[in-house]
């Protein structure tokens, strides 16, 4: 069952407007953004049967993810159970749930109804993928989590069980030039996302994925990309020097998915810490970009 929440944690989830979820693929970690809804203790989202995120929970529920609002952000781990109306496998689940499904699905609807009035606007290049009979409902229950300060750089509070301890790298050694993977992107995703912003890192620990906030930049001369935060977030990772990563940058829309575009960097990572308080840093050279841009989407290596 889901542990009470700090008030600080539920502000969070109620203030949100995208939640970064994170699960281990075939291909490496995938961490990708989607709208979502607290409701009843749980977290509420929406994806493609057929996504990467639903093949995953079919093999294993369990789940890391990352809520912002204003300056605090959420870190969560848990596990899924999903829905869907032309999946019999989920109909006793799903009454079962009952009341609590139909209230989610119901505020679900209420804070997102900006995004399914862009959907309305663009119905005409709706993929299938995006109509309800091809969709999931799915419900995480949270079983831990940390409140981050990310103007302290601190841990505020939590829930659950949550060993830390990433290990690092002391000396930070050049990359050889290198021509960047990303660069076979199309280049107006290239350009909508930057070269540097506020992303979602995930990085694969003893525990499996967690997914942290970081400040990211590009470093064209490697054709890598580094990523920097408090050593107390890196540190809930607990990943090795070494570890498989992924890095979702990417620019929201407040109200229409035809206005989204974003890459999920994925390849591995090398952690360094520097003396204290100047942080870590996880410098991710990627060996394949996963890229969208409103109904469009592709992959590169």
């Amino acid at each position: 069952m889901t542990q009470r929440l700090p008030v600080s944690a539920r502000r969070v989830f109620e203030q949100g407007l995208f939640c970064y979820l994170a699960v281990g693929a075939a291909d490496g970690l995938h961490v990708t953004p989607v709208v979502f809804v607290y409701s009843s203790g749980r977290i509420w989202v929406t994806t493609a049967r057929t996504s990467v995120k639903a093949r995953s929970w079919r093999l294993d529920p369990a789940v890391a993810g990352l809520v912002r609002a204003a300056d605090l952000a959420v870190a969560f781990r848990g596990r899924v159970r999903t829905y869907a109306a032309l999946d019999p496998l989920s109909w006793p689940g799903a009454a079962a749930a009952g009341p609590r499904l139909a209230l989610a699905a119901t505020r679900f609807s209420l804070k997102n109804a900006r995004f399914f009035a862009g959907y309305a606007m663009d119905a005409r290049r709706l993929p299938l993928a995006w109509t309800p009979p091809a969709r999931l409902f799915a419900g995480i229950e949270l079983t831990a989590g940390r409140v981050l300060d990310l103007q302290a750089g601190t841990m505020r509070e939590g829930w659950g069980a949550w060993p830390a301890g990433a290990s690092f790298r002391k000396d930070v050694s050049p990359l050889p030039r290198a021509r960047g993977v990303d660069l076979k992107v199309p280049a107006a995703v290239r350009k909508a996302v930057g070269r540097s912003g506020l992303g979602a890192l995930a990085l694969d620990g003893a525990h499996g994925p967690v997914v942290l906030p970081a400040q990211w930049r590009r470093v064209a001369a490697a054709g890598s990309f580094e990523s920097a935060l408090p050593v107390a977030f890196a540190d809930l990772s607990e990943a090795p020097q070494r570890a498989k990563a992924a890095l979702a940058a990417d620019r929201a829309s407040a109200w229409r998915a035809t206005d989204m575009a974003g890459m999920i960097l994925q390849g591995t990572a090398d952690l360094f810490a520097f003396p204290v308080g100047e942080g870590a840093l996880v410098r991710l050279r990627p060996d394949r970009v996963v890229w969208w841009s409103g109904w469009s989407s592709g992959s590169v290596s």
